[in-house]
C-alpha cells in the first residue's frame, strides 16, 4: 500500500495540472461517469467533527475511495491542527486497499483550483480585478493558484487579522496589491470576490458588490454559516458544486432561502455547466457556492499517487 505524507503530497502537487483535473472530475460527474453521496457526519460527545465521503470516478482515470475528515477543536490548546483530512484509495477492480493520502495541502489546493475553473465558466471578466477576503492557508491557495492561472491583474486582500492580511500581500509582491481596511472596501469595483473565511456572518452589503462581478463563496460549508448576504445571493446566477450537498450545507443558499430572498429554481451544478447540460438563469452576479466533493479529493489523490 502506498502512503503518501503531507510533504510528498506538497511535492507532487507541483507536478499535476489540477485545474484540469478538477474540470474533467466534474465534467465526468455531469456525464454520469462519476460521484458519490452528500458527506456522511457525525460528532461526538467531546465535539470531535468527522465527516467521510467516498467517491468514484471513470474520468480522467478509474478511481475509488474516501475522504476521512475530523475537526477537533481542543487540538488548538495543544499546538496541533483543528483539521486534519486523509484519502484512502482502494483498486477500482478489485477493492484492494491501493494508498493512504494525507490530505490537508490536497484539500486547499483542490478547492483552488475548483475556483479557477469556475472563474473561468462564470465570470464575465475572470481576468482583472480580484479581491481575496480570510489571508489564512485558503486564501493564500487561492491567490496561488489564480495568480498561476494568469487571472489576477490587480488584487485587493482583506482579513480580520492584519498580520495576516500583511502576509497574504507580501505572497503577492510580484502584483498590483492593496490591503483593503473593509470588507466592503476590498469588494467595489472588483472583477472576482472570493471568500475563504470563517465567518457565520455576511462580511460585506450586497450594493458592495459591482454589477457583472463573479463571486467564489469557500467559506460558508455547513447549513448555520454564512459569507456573503442574502440580497446577494437572490439576485445571483447561482451554481453550485453539487445541488443536494448545497441543499445540506451551503450556509448562504441554505439561509438565504429560508429568509426568502432566494429560491432553490433554476440552480445548477458547475459540472453541468462544464457539459454544456445547463445554464446559468440570468443575476446580477454570478455566484459559484463551493462545498467540496469527495470525487474532487478521489482524483486528484488517484493522480498524486500515479505521479
Amino acid at each position: 500500500m502506498i502512503v503518501l505524507d503531507e510533504a510528498e503530497v506538497e511535492r507532487r502537487l507541483g507536478a499535476l495540472d489540477l485545474v484540469a483535473l478538477m474540470e474533467s472530475a466534474l465534467r465526468a460527474v455531469a456525464c454520469g461517469d462519476g460521484g458519490g453521496p452528500v458527506r456522511a457526519a457525525l460528532t461526538t460527545r467531546d465535539g470531535v467533527w468527522f465527516g467521510a465521503m467516498p467517491a468514484w470516478s471513470a474520468a480522467p482515470h478509474a478511481a475509488l475511495g474516501a475522504k476521512l475528515v475530523v475537526a477537533v477543536p481542543a487540538n488548538a490548546a495543544r499546538g496541533l491542527p483543528t483539521h486534519r483530512a486523509v484519502v484512502v484509495l482502494l483498486d477500482p477492480r478489485t477493492g484492494e486497499p491501493r494508498a493512504w493520502v494525507e490530505a490537508e495541502a490536497l484539500t486547499r489546493a483542490r478547492t483552488a483550483a475548483v475556483s479557477v475553473v469556475a472563474t473561468r465558466a462564470l465570470a464575465r471578466r475572470p481576468r482583472g480585478a480580484h479581491a481575496i477576503l480570510g489571508a489564512g492557508a485558503q486564501g493564500a491557495a487561492h491567490l496561488d493558484a489564480f495568480a498561476r492561472a494568469g487571472l489576477v491583474e490587480r488584487l485587493v486582500v482583506w482579513s480580520r487579522d492584519g498580520t495576516h492580511a500583511a502576509a497574504l500581500a507580501r505572497a503577492a509582491h510580484a502584483l498590483d496589491v492593496r490591503i483593503a481596511g473593509e470588507a466592503d472596501d476590498a469588494v467595489r469595483g472588483a472583477d472576482v470576490v472570493t471568500t475563504c473565511t470563517a465567518s457565520a456572518e455576511p462580511l460585506f452589503g450586497a450594493a458592495a458588490v459591482a454589477d457583472g462581478a463573479h463571486v467564489n463563496a469557500v467559506g460558508a460549508c455547513v447549513a448555520s454559516k454564512r459569507e456573503l448576504p442574502a440580497a446577494l445571493v437572490g439576485d445571483a446566477a447561482l451554481v453550485v458544486d453539487d445541488v443536494a450537498a448545497a441543499r445540506a450545507e451551503a450556509g448562504d443558499v441554505v439561509l438565504a432561502v429560508a429568509e426568502g430572498a432566494a429560491s432553490w429554481d433554476g440552480v445548477v451544478s458547475l459540472g453541468d455547466v462544464l457539459a454544456r447540460r445547463a445554464v446559468p438563469r440570468g443575476g446580477r452576479v454570478s455566484l459559484f457556492e463551493s462545498l467540496g466533493l469527495g470525487v474532487e479529493d478521489v482524483a486528484a489523490a488517484h493522480a498524486l499517487v500515479g505521479t
